[in-house]
């Protein structure tokens, strides 16, 4: 038995005139290719997606990802607690929320920031995005 899909381009093709020649489908699959072919694909595919990231770093940008996502927001915190923005009692809260059983820590976490002892790990990047 034929598949629904199968039957409708059975049906379809039965409604194009013989002199009507039709493309073949060309195989696009990537699991298509012979084992060389692929590995040979997915290493210049990969060279490719190499080479457009380290230009990317240098021209100052940040590989989006957990770890520069975790940081970013670290480092917003951090410019928030050493300024004293709107928010910063947010930021403050929730470290006595997360340390509740270490009273000191929020204490220590903001006089390091206060002494620059915490800096902004990615702010380097901010600058040379607005230049």
């Amino acid at each position: 038995m034929k598949s629904k899909t199968n039957l409708t381009v059975e049906l379809l093709k039965e409604l194009i005139p013989e002199d009507v020649k039709l493309p073949e489908p060309k195989k696009t699959s990537i699991r298509d290719l012979p084992d060389k072919e692929r590995r040979a694909y997915k290493a210049r595919k990969q060279a490719e997606r190499r080479a457009v990231l380290k230009e990317r770093a240098e021209n100052g940008s940040v590989k989006f990802d957990a770890k520069t996502t975790r940081e970013a927001l670290a480092d917003a915190a951090i410019m928030l607690l050493a300024s004293g923005a709107p928010g910063s009692e947010a930021v403050e809260a929730y470290l006595r929320d997360v340390f509740a059983d270490q009273i000191g820590a929020p204490l220590t976490i903001n006089a390091r920031v206060q002494l620059g002892q915490l800096k902004p790990k990615l702010l380097k990047h901010v600058s040379a995005a607005r230049s």
